[in-house]
């Protein structure tokens, strides 16, 4: 009855460390990804889509944002800030992140923007859209970060487009969702 009982506790060992492994994979795997701005893109209808590039790779996620987004993303990349950050670093905060990390059902993409407390209370996570929490990265010098999952989801190698028309993707897919303003 004894090597029954060694040879069960050994496939148990076997299987927790086969677990372990796979969590952490899962850990590495969802680390988030950054993400520069590319440019932005003045659509023939009339939307304004921002450009993100993931850092190293080869993938690009379009983003939908409002003519005002635009217009304070264009300003942040000319290193002129607004009311918004004049108002975080008055109170004695500042931007830590922005990040990009979850879609709801319409395939719109939802944000959040990472304040550090002037209170020494941390950081604070704020919903926001996803062009108001680039415009406020951007202003700030703060990373721009999305979760691995949503960029799998909603990002597109240039590989695929240069392989690709645009009339075949758009079969493929349910279109991104437009803003209208």
């Amino acid at each position: 009855m004894e090597p029954r009982g060694w040879f069960v506790g050994l496939v148990l060992i076997a299987c927790a460390a086969v677990a372990l492994s796979g969590l952490a994979l899962k850990a590495a795997a969802s680390e988030p990804v950054a993400l520069d701005l590319q440019g932005i893109v003045h659509t023939r209808s009339g939307q304004d889509v921002a450009i993100l590039a993931e850092r190293g790779g080869a993938r690009r996620l379009p983003v939908p944002v409002s003519r005002i987004e635009a217009q304070l993303i264009e300003r942040a990349r000319r290193g002129q800030s607004g009311l918004t950050q004049a108002t975080i670093d008055a109170l004695g905060g500042r931007v830590v992140r922005a990040s990009i990390d979850g879609m709801a059902d319409d395939r719109a993409l939802r944000g959040h923007l990472c304040i550090a407390s002037g209170l020494g209370r941390g950081e604070v996570r704020l919903d926001a859209a996803p062009g108001e929490a680039l415009a406020l990265a951007m202003q700030a010098g703060a990373p721009i970060e999305i979760d691995p999952v949503v960029l799998d989801e909603a990002g597109l190698s240039l590989d695929h487009l240069r392989g690709r028309s645009v009339g075949s993707r758009q079969r493929e897919v349910a279109p991104a969702p437009v803003l209208d303003m």
